[in-house]
């Protein structure tokens, strides 16, 4: 089970809501359960159909229960359970809501699933039997950038996508690092509970395009490269740019695909049709170690809407 991370603008406000939320934890644990107060335990009173507080346990009828105008005394959960970092709320528009120690955490809606959004989240990530998270960095501006994750990986189920920045690992600043000295940080790290922090793919936008009755939005392709714009198409009305690099549709990883698949799968897919796309001189730089074979057989490709 995953659980809706919180965001946050700073690195330091990041920090900062992790020591408040475990002081909160420890500030919770030190308290008595309100259910026994002075010495009484709170569950041998109840109100009678007066409104008084008399001593023994509340009536067990269901005459007794719909007459009184007082609800049953309940111990508060907020006193006896640990303060949580976030909660998710169901509804058309999830909503990862920070409680709790003032946190600054941004209230961040879980749209689309490709959707790239602003601040930095925390990713808990493990290793596998081979002793690896499935996961490939390199350097890029003196920032640690992720180029790989690999199918059914700790790397993948823990959400993270290409083009990721790896901002820090288990408390470790990657500012600086190189992508060799970021994989030996995470190499020598535990076999459990490896922390990164993480800002979604800062070099990366997401557009939305429509398609036209013949079933194409307006785009040129070579080797996944946008070369030309279909002009007055829905590309062309919505910002696409050539020289870029498609790498997700509808948050689904298409890197190395080739250019038939991308188009039948383009022309498959439901409409509108999101496109995630990064400059090519970029992508070239993430991906110059990699084999194409390695990107086309090995990289995630799960749906993260799933």
């Amino acid at each position: 089970m995953f659980f809706q991370m919180s965001l946050y603008p700073t690195f330091e406000e990041l920090k900062v809501d992790q020591l408040l939320t475990e002081q909160n934890a420890a500030v919770s644990d030190a308290y008595a359960s309100m259910a026994c107060y002075m010495g009484l335990d709170l569950n041998n009173f109840h109100y009678d159909n007066h409104g008084e507080l008399v001593p023994g346990p509340a009536p067990t009828s269901t005459h007794s229960e719909a007459s009184s105008p007082y609800p049953a005394i309940q111990t508060p959960s907020i006193m006896s359970q640990p303060v949580t970092g976030s909660q998710t709320v169901a509804g058309a528009q999830q909503v990862a809501v920070p409680f709790g120690s003032g946190s600054r955490a941004l209230v961040t809606p879980t749209g689309s699933a490709g959707e790239i959004k602003q601040g930095l989240r925390r990713v808990v990530v493990c290793k596998n039997s081979e002793g690896k998270v499935g996961v490939q960095l390199v350097s890029v501006d003196n920032g640690v950038f992720v180029s790989m994750v690999k199918r059914d990986s700790p790397a993948a189920l823990g959400g993270l996508r290409f083009g990721d920045q790896i901002v820090s690992i288990c408390g470790k600043l990657m500012a600086g690092k190189s992508g060799e000295s970021a994989m030996k940080t995470l190499r020598k790290a535990p076999v459990n509970n490896i922390e990164l922090v993480v800002r979604d793919r800062p070099f990366e936008r997401t557009i939305m395009v429509n398609k036209s009755s013949s079933g194409n939005i307006g785009i040129t392709l070579n080797d996944g490269e946008i070369i030309a714009i279909v002009a007055d198409s829905s590309a062309a009305r919505n910002g696409v740019l050539t020289k870029h690099q498609v790498v997700e549709v509808n948050g689904r990883n298409v890197m190395g695909m080739k250019d038939k698949e991308l188009k039948e799968l383009l022309h498959c897919n439901r409409e509108p049709v999101q496109l995630t796309i990064l400059p090519t001189v970029i992508y070239k730089h993430l991906v110059k170690r990699l084999l194409n074979n390695q990107i086309r057989k090995e990289m995630d490709r799960s749906d993260p809407s799933a």
